[in-house]
């Protein structure tokens, strides 16, 4: 935030953080865009304008009631700078951005739907209001969000996230990122920060690898597919080829562990 810092401290009019700095503030994810160019808007009735590092956002509205001070910085409320990127950034960067708000506060759903209306006529906001519906605050990494977002831009039923599987006496065996239940097929997004953080005090990398090895056998076990993800994989440039892997993937896990099963108990 010291980018930030400094552009408000060489500000003589009023201003506030706003959008992907006004979420970074508040300490949600961003994605697909640099935090190097802070974004102010304007309090004072100053025009829209860039100059080095910052963009000016000019407004007509009266916003007061959506801008509040936070260790004494002035930035747009939550839900007010979940829409602004929602609306700014890319489907992607969008959903990134409110589905970590909504993992860290889940309460901020209901702000969210109530601005709904101040954001219809907002540059951006058919964009906006699809990562709305997207949002959904149970996954917890960007990887995650990312790659819900492409199994909607290519037709890809919606999974369910963090999905808990037990074992035949009720028992968790361990909890995978995504599950389409019609299907019996798992999904795991492999990022090196997720490692970094099932990593065990005294544990190696490659402990951690075949652990989690380990938990894939045992979630399998139970007559499911699984399919993994790698951030190369939801890139745009691969993703078209991946959620068509993962279709093909869909489709054989349904035949055999879905009508397979259903031939078995006929």
């Amino acid at each position: 935030m010291l980018h930030a810092r400094a552009a408000l401290s060489g500000q003589r009019g009023r201003v506030a953080l706003t959008g992907v700095s006004a979420a970074a503030l508040h300490g949600f994810d961003i994605h697909d865009t640099s935090l190097d160019i802070v974004h102010l808007v304007r309090l004072d009735g100053g025009s829209t304008r860039s100059e080095a590092g910052i963009v000016h956002h000019g407004t007509r509205r009266d916003i007061e009631e959506e801008i509040g001070s936070y260790d004494g910085i002035l930035a747009s409320v939550p839900a007010r700078g979940v829409w602004e990127v929602a609306c700014r950034s890319s489907l992607e960067g969008g959903v990134v951005t409110a589905d970590s708000a909504l993992h860290r506060s889940p309460e901020l759903r209901e702000s969210l739907d109530a601005l709904h209306d101040r954001f219809a006529n907002f540059p951006g906001s058919v964009k906006a209001r699809t990562v709305m519906r997207l949002a959904d605050g149970r996954s917890d990494s960007p990887g995650e969000f990312v790659t819900r977002v492409q199994c909607y831009r290519f037709g890809i039923p919606m999974p369910e996230p963090q999905f808990h599987v037990v074992g035949p006496r009720g028992q968790l065996i361990g909890i995978a990122d995504f599950y389409w239940e019609d299907f019996r097929h798992l999904g795991e997004f492999d990022g090196k920060v997720k490692y970094q953080k099932l990593l065990r005090p005294g544990e190696s990398a490659s402990d951690c690898v075949i652990r989690e090895k380990r938990r894939e056998d045992a979630m399998r076990a139970g007559s499911r597919g699984m399919t993994r993800f790698s951030w190369s994989d939801v890139m745009p440039r691969n993703a078209r080829r991946t959620m068509s892997d993962l279709r093909s993937a869909l489709e054989q896990s349904r035949r055999l562990y879905v009508v397979g099963r259903a031939i078995l108990a006929s």
